[in-house]
């Protein structure tokens, strides 16, 4: 069988998504390193919530990636090893991890900064991202042409399925959009993310962020690693620092990656290792002839052996 671990992004965060975790003895390494990189309360603030805490872009990255990064080395530490792992938006710092680019200590500090720079950004604009259920894609891309001037800015920030388009800009831009389009798209959906993420009003971020990998130290991927920002396997380090600042300003082109796995390398079961079942479901809209399955906690582990 041909696996492939595939991390969720953002907006796949929610309250209590360390409880599975906490009590077992071979997690503790990793809550030492949280503590240590985001303070003694981070923990607790993800456990208990409210909501809004973690719709905070500080805090859901390195949520997310954390859990992810447990799950990616559970399995393997349980003798599941995949062909090829991706990453949808910031899933692809997970990606890296469980490739051994960088270490859990090294990857947390990349998406803690990471996390402060696109909060610092993003409060310069009211913007956020949409999520764009049906509708003729085409269609959907001839109709943004006209935002992209005037201070109304509106993009193409992920290709997440057939049927499924994310926008991003700003916020009046896309109600005057959506007062021309709402007849021709099935819903909307407004994203749990805090800005404009995916588009080039994030180019500040990018130029600060550049600073932040200078001085950092990437290995080669120890696994096949196909970028959701080229859809295409990283070949080496130099590649790696060139994704991660592309991706403050270009699209997720996810329709693109999940197809690369299939055809090019032979991929028929997609593993998402993260938090919700996002993934999952845009796998089946791409192909729903692949196997799809999810490992949100240790105890799920049973299911996926179950499975392959």
């Amino acid at each position: 069988m041909g696996i492939a671990f595939v991390f969720p992004g953002q907006g796949s965060q929610y309250i209590g998504m360390y409880s599975g975790f906490l009590s077992k003895k071979e997690f503790e390494k990793y809550f030492d390193v949280i503590k240590e990189i985001l303070g003694k309360n981070f923990v607790e603030r993800v456990e208990d919530g409210p909501e809004e805490v973690l719709k905070d872009t500080r805090v859901s990255q390195p949520a997310i990636f954390s859990v992810s990064c447990m799950l990616a080395d559970y399995l393997k530490d349980n003798g599941i090893i995949p062909k090829c792992v991706a990453g949808h938006s910031l899933g692809e710092y997970s990606a890296f991890y469980s490739a051994g680019v960088f270490d859990f200590e090294g990857g947390l500090k990349l998406v803690k900064k990471r996390a402060e720079i696109m909060n610092e950004i993003a409060q310069k604009h009211d913007g956020g991202m949409w999520a764009v259920i049906g509708g003729n894609l085409e269609e959907i891309e001839e109709s943004l042409k006209g935002f992209q001037g005037e201070e109304l800015f509106l993009w193409a920030a992920n290709y997440n399925s057939p049927g499924q388009i994310v926008l991003s800009g700003n916020r009046d831009a896309f109600n005057i959009w959506y007062s021309k389009m709402k007849e021709k798209v099935k819903r909307v959906i407004s994203l749990s993310v805090s800005g404009p993420f995916h588009s080039p009003l994030m180019k500040e971020a990018e130029e600060i962020f550049k600073e932040t990998l200078e001085g950092f130290k990437f290995d080669n991927p120890k696994l096949r690693v196909v970028s959701s920002t080229t859809a295409s396997v990283v070949n080496g380090e130099e590649e790696v620092k060139n994704i991660l600042l592309k991706q403050f300003t270009n699209s997720v082109r996810w329709i693109d990656t999940v197809n690369y796995m299939i055809y090019n390398m032979g991929v028929n079961c997609f593993i998402e290792v993260g938090p919700g079942k996002v993934l999952q479901g845009l796998i089946k809209k791409i192909n729903p002839d692949v196997k799809t399955l999810g490992l949100e906690k240790p105890e799920d582990l049973d299911n996926i052996k179950g499975e392959i």
